[in-house]
C-alpha cells in the first residue's frame, strides 16, 4: 500500500464481514441495507501528501468501496464482503494525472480551466448581485403598491406613488395614480349625481302636489287623468278647476324643453291659471281672456325661447255647453254620436309674443259625449318602422272603447301607445284626459 499511486497521501483500508449473532464482534458499518462488522484495519505509515503547488491546492480527503472475496465464508453470508477504503489527495495530483497525456501541456490547460472556471465564477456572482438587486427594486416596487392599495382601502384616493424609475414598474406607478385619480373624480361626479338626483326627487314630490289630488266631481260629468313623465319630472300640465255647482275649467298644457327647466315654467303657469280664475270671477265666463292673459303673463316673466302650448275649456253641465280656447295645442278630440269634432278654435301658443288675439270656440255636446285631450307624447311614439302612433292611433283605440268609462278607456289609450313604441324609454312627457260629458 505504501507504493501504489505515489500521487495520493495516507491510505487506510478497513475490513468488514456480515453481522451475524455467532460471527466476529466489532464496530458495527451500516452498508446499503445490511449490517457490516469491522474486522480489520490497515493504515500506510511512509506515506505522505505532496506539498501544496498554489492556495488553492487543499487537502480533499475521499472514501472508495471495495469488494473483496471471502476465503472462508460462512453458510449464512455471501462470498463476498466490503472492504472500505479511505485515502487524501491534492487537485494539483489529481489534474496532473488527468492530464498527463498532454505532456508539457499539463500546466496550459489547469491554467486554462482555472481562468474559465473563474470567469464563470465571476458570471455567476455578477447573475447573483443582478437578482438581488431586480427582486429588491421589484419588491420595493410591489411594496408601494401595496402600501397605496391600502390608503384606497382606507378611503383616501389623494395618495399617490413615487415614481423612481423609468421602466415598466415605473409605468405601473404612473397608472395606479392615474386610477386613483379617476376613480376620485367618479366618485365626486357620482355625488354630484346623487345630490341631483335627491333634489329631483324633491322637486317630482313637489310637483305632484301641483296636479289634482282629487277628481272633481260633478253631476253629468266623468273624469280621468294620467300624467307619465319621461324624466324625474314632467314638463306637462293638467288641471281641473270648479268654477261653480256645474261648471268645471279643464287646463292642459305642453311646456317647451323638459326636466326642471320645464317643470318650473309648468309651476308658474298653474299658479298663474288658478290665481286669474278663481280671484276673478270675470274671467271665469271667457277662456280666451284667461288664455290672453296667461300669454301676457308667461311672455314677461320668461326667456324668450320658453312658450307653452295651451288647452283650456270650461264645460257647463247644466247647459252640456262647451267653451274652448286652444293656444297652438294638439287639438283636443270630442266624439259626439257618430261626429268626431276637432277642437281648434283659439291661437298661437303661450308666452312667444306680448299681445296676441285668442279666440273662443263653442260646442254644443249631447249626453254621453267622449273628450279626448292629451299631449304630443301620445301621438309621437315611433313603432321599429318609424311609424308615429298619431292623431289616427288615438282615434282608433277610442272608438272601439268609446263605451268603456274613463278610467278604463284612459289606461287603454295609455298602453296602447306604449305597445307601439315596443320601446322601454319613454322619449316624452304622456299627459292624457278622459271626460264623459252629459
Amino acid at each position: 500500500m505504501d507504493s501504489l499511486a505515489p500521487e495520493l497521501g495516507p491510505i487506510q483500508m478497513v475490513a468488514t464481514r456480515l453481522a451475524t449473532e455467532g460471527g466476529p464482534k466489532g464496530l458495527v458499518l451500516p452498508i446499503g441495507n445490511q449490517n457490516f462488522v469491522r474486522v480489520a484495519q490497515i493504515t500506510t505509515r511512509l506515506r505522505r501528501l505532496p506539498p501544496r503547488t498554489n492556495f488553492l491546492d487543499y487537502e480533499i480527503g475521499a472514501l472508495s468501496r471495495l469488494e473483496a472475496v471471502l476465503a472462508d465464508p460462512r453458510p449464512e453470508e455471501a462470498s463476498s464482503s466490503p472492504v472500505l477504503v479511505s485515502f487524501s489527495v491534492r487537485p494539483s495530483q489529481l489534474n496532473r494525472r488527468l492530464l498527463r497525456s498532454l505532456g508539457e501541456f499539463a500546466g496550459t490547460a489547469v491554467t486554462t480551466l482555472l481562468v474559465v472556471g473563474i470567469f464563470f465564477l465571476v458570471i455567476e456572482v455578477a447573475a447573483l448581485v443582478t437578482g438581488i438587486v431586480l427582486t429588491r427594486t421589484i419588491t420595493r416596487a410591489v411594496s408601494d403598491l401595496y402600501g397605496a392599495t391600502q390608503y384606497v382601502q382606507a378611503g383616501d384616493l389623494t395618495h399617490r406613488v413615487r415614481i423612481k424609475r423609468n421602466d415598466q414598474l415605473g409605468a405601473l406607478g404612473e397608472s395606479f395614480n392615474s386610477m386613483t385619480s379617476s376613480i376620485s373624480a367618479l366618485i365626486e361626479e357620482q355625488r354630484q349625481r346623487q345630490r341631483l338626483e335627491n333634489e329631483l326627487s324633491i322637486a317630482r314630490e313637489v310637483q305632484e302636489q301641483l296636479f289634482p289630488q282629487a277628481l272633481p266631481s260633478l253631476p253629468g260629468i266623468q273624469l280621468e287623468a294620467i300624467c307619465r313623465p319621461a324624466r324625474m319630472v314632467s314638463g306637462d300640465y293638467y288641471d281641473f278647476i270648479r268654477l261653480g255647482p256645474t261648471r268645471l275649467g279643464i287646463a292642459l298644457a305642453d311646456i317647451s324643453g323638459k326636466g326642471i327647466s320645464a317643470a318650473l315654467l309648468m309651476a308658474s303657469l298653474q299658479a298663474a291659471l288658478r290665481s286669474q280664475v278663481q280671484l276673478d270671477g270675470r274671467l271665469s265666463e271667457n277662456t280666451a281672456d284667461v288664455v290672453s292673459r296667461l300669454n301676457r303673463h308667461l311672455y314677461l316673466n320668461t326667456s324668450e325661447d320658453r312658450f307653452a302650448t295651451l288647452f283650456y275649456a270650461i264645460y257647463d253641465t247644466s247647459s252640456c255647453t262647451l267653451h274652448y280656447t286652444n293656444a297652438g295645442h294638439l287639438p283636443p278630440l270630442c266624439l259626439i254620436g257618430e261626429k268626431v269634432c276637432k277642437l281648434e278654435e283659439g291661437g298661437m301658443v303661450v308666452g312667444v309674443f306680448d299681445n296676441c288675439t285668442y279666440e273662443q270656440g263653442i260646442l254644443q255636446v249631447e249626453p254621453g259625449s267622449l273628450l279626448l285631450a292629451y299631449s304630443d307624447g301620445m301621438t309621437e311614439p315611433e313603432n321599429v318602422y318609424g311609424e308615429e302612433f298619431g292623431v289616427k292611433g288615438v282615434l282608433e283605440v277610442a272608438l272601439r272603447h268609446r263605451n268603456a268609462v274613463p278610467q278604463v278607456l284612459a289606461q287603454t289609450l295609455m298602453r296602447a301607445a306604449e305597445e307601439w313604441a315596443g320601446a322601454a324609454e319613454q322619449a316624452d312627457d304622456m299627459t292624457l284626459i278622459v271626460a264623459r260629458l252629459g
